[in-house]
């Protein structure tokens, strides 16, 4: 009898730490998407008039609304994959955007460098997120 209660017990211990990892990882990937954020917006600030205010803007635009889905998402349990999925194809828009940018050589290479990197982590943890969600049907 023992046993089986203590089997019991770390069973829930061990699926409350898997709830709070998995929320720490929905967190994670807010911030990373944030402080790319912040990262990029003097970036395209510098961008000439007219490319500042056409893709930059967009890109931009595609980048707060991917934080809102995140947000959503975070908080939203019943239409979270949908909610991510969305996010996922604005991922996508916005890396067409940056590579825009690097063809119209608006960027050095080491920029672009970093925000591909920066997009592909995004995607990476959105992906997992997807993929969990799943898991737990």
């Amino acid at each position: 009898m023992l046993c089986s209660f203590t089997l019991l017990h770390f069973a829930k211990i061990f699926l409350k730490k898997m709830e709070e990892k998995k929320e720490k990882n929905e967190f994670y990937v807010i911030q990373k998407l944030y402080d790319y954020i912040m990262w990029i917006t003097p970036l395209i600030n510098r961008l000439p008039r007219d490319k500042k205010f056409g893709i930059g803007d967009r890109l931009l635009n595609k980048l707060y609304d991917i934080m809102e889905l995140l947000l959503i998402a975070r908080y939203e349990k019943n239409n979270r994959q949908k909610v991510l999925k969305e996010a996922n194809i604005k991922l996508e828009m916005s890396r067409m955007y940056q590579r825009l940018i690097i063809d119209e050589k608006l960027w050095n290479l080491s920029r672009f460098e970093f925000a591909s990197k920066s997009i592909n982590e995004v995607g990476a943890l959105i992906g997992s997120w997807i993929k969990n969600i799943n898991q737990d049907k």
